[in-house]
Order: C-alpha cells, then sequence, then structure tokens
C-alpha cells in the first residue's frame, strides 16, 4: 500500500480526470481500502485489477476506490523499476520477500513524508472525520478506526516523523518486530541523500505513467 498523503495527493490530482462532484466521498473512497488492516477483510475484496474495470465507477466514492489501485499498482511498478537492488525478489517476480516488505515499505513512508510537504491536507482530513462508508459490510466502527489512525497521524501536521509512521503500523496491527524493522529501514535510507532525492521523483514519474497510459489506451 502506499501511504494515504499519496493516495489523497494523487486523487486530488485526477479529481477533475474524474469528473468528481462529491469530493469528500471521493477521497474518502481514496483510502478505503486500506481499511482492511483494521476491519480483517481478504485483501481480495479492496484490492484487485477487477476495480480498473471501466463500470467500477459508478460514484465518486468508487471512483476514488479506483484511483488508490492506480496509485498502488503505478507506484509498485516505479519502486521496481527505481531500486531493484533493493528490493530484487519483488522487481523479477512481483512478490516479496521478508526482507523486502520493510524496505519497500520505508520507500513509501519516505515518498509519504515528502508528498504530505506538497499539498494542503487538512480539508481531506476533515473528509476522515464527517464520512465513513463500509461497501464490503464491514464492521463500520473499525471502518471508523481506520479513518482515526489517519487522522492521528497527519492532522495539525506539515510533516510526519518516523516515529509517527512507527506507531502508525503498530496501531495497524502490524507485530512490533515488524514495525520496527520498518522503522530502521526508513531511517536507514533517510542518511542516503541520493536515495532521499530518487523517492521524491517518484510522484511526478506515477503522474507522468498514468497520463501516458491513458493516452496510449
Amino acid at each position: 500500500m502506499a501511504l494515504e498523503a499519496t493516495h489523497m495527493r494523487f486523487a486530488l490530482d485526477l479529481k477533475d480526470k474524474y469528473q468528481v462532484v462529491d469530493i469528500e466521498k471521493y477521497i474518502v473512497g481514496s483510502v478505503y481500502p486500506d481499511s482492511r488492516y483494521v476491519t480483517g477483510i481478504d485483501r481480495t475484496l479492496t484490492h484487485g485489477e477487477w476495480i480498473l474495470a471501466d463500470d467500477f465507477t459508478v460514484d465518486d466514492f468508487h471512483k476514488g476506490w479506483q484511483v488508490h489501485q492506480l496509485v498502488d499498482d503505478i507506484q509498485a511498478e516505479i519502486i521496481k523499476d527505481y531500486f531493484p537492488n533493493l528490493v530484487p525478489i519483488f522487481a523479477k517476480e512481483n512478490k516479496f520477500t521478508e526482507r523486502e516488505w520493510p524496505v519497500f515499505s520505508a520507500i513509501k513512508i519516505i515518498q509519504d513524508m515528502d508528498d504530505l510537504q506538497k499539498f494542503d491536507l487538512r480539508q481531506s482530513v476533515k473528509y476522515l472525520e464527517n464520512y465513513v462508508f463500509n461497501p464490503n459490510g464491514e464492521d463500520i466502527k473499525k471502518v471508523q478506526r481506520y479513518n482515526q489512525i489517519m487522522i492521528n497521524l497527519y492532522k495539525g501536521k506539515k510533516k510526519t516523523t518516523v516515529e509517527d509512521n512507527y506507531q502508525m503500523w503498530l496501531a495497524l496491527g502490524v507485530d512490533r518486530k515488524s514495525a520496527l524493522n520498518i522503522k530502521e529501514q526508513t531511517e536507514g535510507l533517510l542518511k542516503d541523500v541520493k536515495m532521499i532525492k530518487r523517492i521524491e521523483t517518484i510522484y511526478d514519474e506515477m503522474l507522468r505513467r498514468f497520463f501516458k497510459n491513458k493516452v496510449n489506451n
């Protein structure tokens, strides 16, 4: 999963393309799929290529949901292309090893930190406070709990810290050992100036690939 500042930034940049009317439902839809971490439903119910079908976007919530899938797909491809030495098995076989997932997560955290500084997240956070929807019939209180975790991560902040993100993973139910591994990988990558600069180019490349694909299709 890309982190939610990245998801919401991308959704806002595509809102005109998707002819969004209800921006609140659209933004909430753009973060909804990752609520599975809290609700416990199977990932196949919230993520998959079936979400990219033209007839999926029946309303603004589903438009946001589709954009979420696009972000995950495009970002993953770029990370594989940019950092094949860091995620070699994933780059070749499209599956994670136990060693690669924390590195992959660390890259996404650093991108999310940068994305958060590139747009005004305040209104989007308010949408998470005001609206909740459970299209798979999940426990609505658990979906709300997920939204609250994201509100806690971002509200009132122009930049998150490594510790903020560590606490977020724990709140999502990731075991402490894995969360610490992600934290350590993030701290390590943040010491590499060239790596940071490379990660900070991912977002623009995501937009470029999206619009290039639309033109070619």
